[in-house]
């Protein structure tokens, strides 16, 4: 085992949520080829991160904008525009939308910015 394996287990002991990863992709129905959403990935650990990119100031009313980071292995491969459902240790699960390329030129993991699917 090498140092990365190592570093790479170390890091993965920090995964306390599960995600749930889909995919828009062809369907065959009947004689006929839909799109729908296809389980692509299910029940991977994860980790989320929030950054608050605008400290509120005195001087600014209180408008809070969030970067969120999902952290999980870079063995799995999440394409842009996937859904991913993660579910954090209290059991809540909350749906989100791939919103950029993934960075995964870590040995031990990938990172991937990712924004909360609103609904109204």
């Amino acid at each position: 085992m090498d140092i990365y394996e190592i570093a790479r287990r170390e890091f993965e002991k920090h995964y306390d949520s599960r995600m749930t990863v889909s995919v828009n992709k062809p369907v065959k129905d009947g004689p006929f080829t839909k799109n729908d959403w296809v389980e692509e990935h299910k029940d991977v650990p994860c980790r989320i991160s929030q950054k608050q990119l605008n400290p509120t100031t005195d001087s600014v009313s209180a408008g809070l904008s969030y970067v969120t980071i999902l952290y999980c292995s870079n063995d799995i491969d999440i394409v842009a525009g996937s859904r991913i459902e993660i579910t954090n240790p209290d059991g809540e699960t909350r749906k989100y939308k791939r919103s950029s390329e993934g960075f995964d030129s870590y040995r031990t993991h990938q990172e991937i910015v990712i924004q909360r699917e609103a609904t109204a």
